[in-house]
């Protein structure tokens, strides 16, 4: 790695994290973002971190139930998989889509 670095500053040749090419760009991704993941692989954490942010997170389920099941039933009513599933009730009473799903819910105990 060393000598590839040394080869790219002597063509003075921009190494891949010098790069800025999203500066003038607004980068989006769309949403939700769902995280996949194992028992016990930090899903909790990550969604309060994104809540921390001020981004609408859940961890398995919203306050209509769990997330899994909802997007199962949609599936087999040949239905979008998120549709009903990806909005929170807030304190204040306001509908507000979910950005990011952890754990979608299908194991364990409701």
């Amino acid at each position: 790695m060393t000598d590839y670095i040394a080869l790219k500053r002597k063509l003075n040749i921009q190494l891949p994290w010098e790069q800025d090419k999203y500066k003038e760009d607004k980068v989006t991704l769309p949403r939700p973002i769902i995280g996949l993941n194992f028992p016990k692989s930090a899903t909790l954490t990550m969604s309060d971190y994104f809540k921390c942010a001020g981004i609408t997170s859940h961890h398995t389920a919203t306050q209509d139930g769990r997330i899994g099941i909802c997007m199962m039933e949609n599936h087999l009513k040949d239905k979008p998989p998120m549709e009903g599933c990806d909005t929170e009730l807030t304190k204040k009473g306001v509908i507000k889509p979910i950005e990011v799903i952890f754990d979608i819910g299908l194991q364990g105990p409701p």
